[in-house]
């Protein structure tokens, strides 16, 4: 199977028949959405722009969400049209993040790396355990643990049969962790999310672990396909894994705020 038909699979069912855990559903005549509470994040996930009024459709969602009260990210990737969307997107109000990578892997290949487990101390927690997964958070994201414990702990889903985390320990303590989740119960794909390791344990083949511990999940669970969403410091690493470039990912993020700046 090449790029182009594995891409072809992740847009059908990771964008447009994506049925997530713990989030309402919204399909309009050119968006899905993933719609978050109001301390989660909501995502506008696919778009079929073809044949409308693009820039009208964007005023729509941004009087929609400003209505709301709440944030959005407009996720798109580099083969989605129109090609100029970022643009008419920062025209709009919407405020630009970091580009990313859509990697992907195989597990039909299941090389040597996915089997071994470096003597690291890596576990699968349950939800008891959430606070560990925290604590590396707080390590590398800071900005990002209130989001992460409002999804999955306040709301539940990390008890969910989709959603399962991995906690590195030293000595006891957590070092690195990252989490796996599948977007619905039919989908080939499970995304790895997370990945982060302290800053004071990089470098000792930590971050490859959580991976592996993640891929021996899939696998045995019956997933066909690993997907990151991988910035610039994790993509080298992936890549010498075997993690293939399918696309680039952008996502600018609506917030209610933006419309004052607009006035």
């Amino acid at each position: 199977m090449d790029r182009a038909d594995i891409l072809a699979l992740f847009d059908r069912f990771e964008r447009r028949e994506a049925v997530p855990a713990g989030l309402r559903l919204e399909r309009t005549p050119h968006l899905v959405r993933h719609v978050g509470a109001a301390r989660q994040p909501s995502c506008i996930v696919w778009h079929d722009l073809v044949d409308a009024d693009v820039d009208a459709v964007i005023a729509d969602e941004v009087a929609h969400w400003t209505a709301l009260g709440q944030e959005v990210e407009w996720k798109f990737h580099a083969h989605d049209l129109p090609t100029d969307l970022r643009r008419r997107l920062l025209a709009a109000g919407f405020e630009p993040d970091e580009e990313e990578a859509l990697m992907a892997f195989d597990l039909r290949r299941a090389p040597d790396w996915i089997a071994a487990d470096a003597g690291h101390d890596v576990r699968g927690v349950s939800l008891e355990a959430l606070d560990d997964v925290a604590t590396v958070i707080a390590g590398v994201w800071p900005d990002e643990v209130g989001r992460f414990m409002a999804r999955y702990r306040d709301d539940g889903l990390a008890a969910t049969a989709r959603t399962r985390f991995f906690v590195a320990y030293d000595g006891g303590a957590p070092v690195a962790a990252g989490w796996c989740e599948a977007s619905s119960d039919v989908t080939p794909f499970l995304g790895l999310w997370g990945g982060a390791v302290l800053p004071t344990h990089r470098g000792r083949g930590l971050y490859r672990a959580i991976i592996a511990a993640r891929a021996r999940h899939a696998l045995a669970r019956g997933f066909r396909f690993l997907t990151v969403d991988a910035g610039p410091m994790s993509r080298p690493i992936l890549e010498r894994l075997g993690f293939e470039q399918l696309a680039t990912i952008t996502a600018c993020t609506w917030r209610p705020a933006a419309a004052v700046r607009l006035r």
